[in-house]
């Protein structure tokens, strides 16, 4: 029986291969040394790929921390809206609740001590974007949108006037990212998870129970 021809990939599926295997070696190596001491070369062999291709991919190693760090900033941002959902019960009837925050912000700390997010977004993501590139990441990636739309149902329950809406997020927002930090940066990530878990939970349940 005659064997069937293999159809030949197309340059969009060869480069989009590529592009995923330099920001997966890329993610590898800057979460483990940061950026400025992680090296062209060893990205390259670790993709298994040339140097050429990383410039032509990227314009070079600053153009592939931007697309890792969105890469895994919206692969947080998805997740952690499919998981707070998760944790609802009645979501699937299509209900929401004032619960979600408290819900997303342990989930949103939990993937900071469990994974490479904090080293990538919060430790290396503001010094190689500087502070507007960074603020530019957590908006498009949609991280700054869950906090926006979990207090939406705060002002729908009445707990929250819509003209503290946007101070309110950035206090909380601010918050989750330097307990983030000050997590991914402990020597036992577990205890300053209960720790910082803890004080986020307060500050949440504080912020939602006030009465003007």
């Amino acid at each position: 029986m005659a064997r069937a021809k293999k159809t030949p990939r197309t340059n969009a599926e060869i480069t989009a291969e590529t592009r995923e295997k330099l920001i997966a070696a890329g993610r590898a190596v800057f979460a483990a040394q940061g950026f400025r001491n992680a090296g062209g070369e060893e990205v390259v062999a670790k993709a298994g790929v040339t140097r050429g291709a990383l410039y032509y991919q990227f314009g070079g190693m600053e153009g592939l921390f931007a697309a890792t760090a969105e890469t895994v900033a919206v692969e947080l941002a998805r997740g952690l809206y499919d998981k707070t959902m998760a944790a609802l019960p009645a979501h699937a009837q299509g209900d929401h609740s004032v619960e979600e925050l408290e819900i997303g912000a342990e989930l949103l700390l939990r993937a900071f001590a469990g994974g490479d997010a904090a080293d990538l977004l919060l430790r290396e993501a503001p010094v190689v974007l500087g502070h507007q590139g960074w603020q530019e990441l957590m908006t498009k990636s949609g991280l700054r949108g869950l906090l926006d739309h979990a207090l939406g149902h705060w002002i729908e329950a009445g707990l929250l006037s819509p003209k503290q809406k946007a101070a309110t997020a950035d206090v909380i927002f601010g918050a989750l990212m330097q307990a983030g930090i000050a997590i991914a940066a402990a020597d036992n990530r577990a205890a300053a998870l209960a720790l910082y878990r803890d004080i986020v939970r307060r500050m949440i349940r504080a912020l939602r129970n006030a009465k003007d």
